[in-house]
């Protein structure tokens, strides 16, 4: 008999496979985003047919074949099914599910990684935070989780507090005095935040997983954030992601 394991995880990717079979990726918590294939999940009376759906959350049962992983059955204990069903959703949806394959690798945990995209999907599906704000908090969180955060608490150099000028090419805030100390730094225009912007974002950096979701924000400081986001992975994330090619 072929060993097993239980996996806690969420469907990020489904495609066909053969007749009737279906190849997924899937994002755990234990080991990362790995691909497997589900036979016959394609069939009208598949056990596998409803857990194989992306945005399809819970445990799975998995083991190894000779060249891959294969699930043998799950147990479905949060369905997204709304996202299929809201275009705008489906977009962000995949834009986020597209992130974190980016990020995640196979073998290596992802228990942050995952229960971010879980209540991410949460914030989307309960429509109390717009969609573009949901995406700010998504892109500045991940990016804190992959280890490329910005300290946007106090100056870097003299720890001062209060001053809301960043410096990409430095990781976050410097005070005016530390920044004209930089020959290089004098020539390099900072981004000024708002003490709104700022504080939404130090928010989205020091709150726990299960409450990122609970703020919402004027339109002009949307649009700050947005233009700050723009900035911040066009310096520290060199790759384009195609479902960004949906999402207005």
């Amino acid at each position: 008999m072929r060993e097993t394991v239980v996996l806690t995880g969420m469907i990020l990717t489904a495609s066909p496979m053969k007749e009737y079979d279906r190849r997924v990726e899937l994002l755990t918590r234990e080991r990362g985003r790995i691909s497997a294939f589900a036979q016959g999940a394609r069939r009208v009376n598949s056990a596998l047919s409803a857990c194989t759906i992306p945005f399809t959350f819970g445990e799975f049962t998995i083991y190894e074949g000779r060249n891959s992983y294969n699930v043998k059955s799950a147990v479905i204990q949060k369905f997204f099914g709304d996202i299929a069903q809201d275009y705008d959703m489906t977009c962000y949806a995949s834009y986020f599910a597209e992130m974190a394959q980016y990020f995640t690798k196979e073998n290596i945990e992802a228990p942050e990684e995952l229960l971010l995209l879980y209540v991410t999907l949460l914030a989307m599906q309960n429509k109390r935070v717009p969609f573009r704000l949901v995406r700010v908090v998504y892109e500045m969180r991940m990016m804190m989780i992959e280890g490329q955060g910005l300290e946007l608490f106090e100056c870097l150099h003299c720890h001062q507090t209060g001053t809301r000028a960043v410096y990409f090419a430095e990781g976050g805030l410097l005070c005016e005095k530390c920044a004209a100390k930089d020959q290089e730094l004098k020539r390099v225009y900072p981004l000024i935040l708002s003490a709104d912007a700022l504080y939404s974002l130090q928010y989205i950096l020091s709150s726990p997983l299960e409450r990122l979701y609970s703020f919402t924000v004027a339109d002009t400081v949307q649009e700050e954030l947005e233009h700050f986001m723009r900035s911040y992975l066009g310096r520290y994330l060199p790759h384009r992601f195609k479902s960004l090619d949906f999402i207005i």
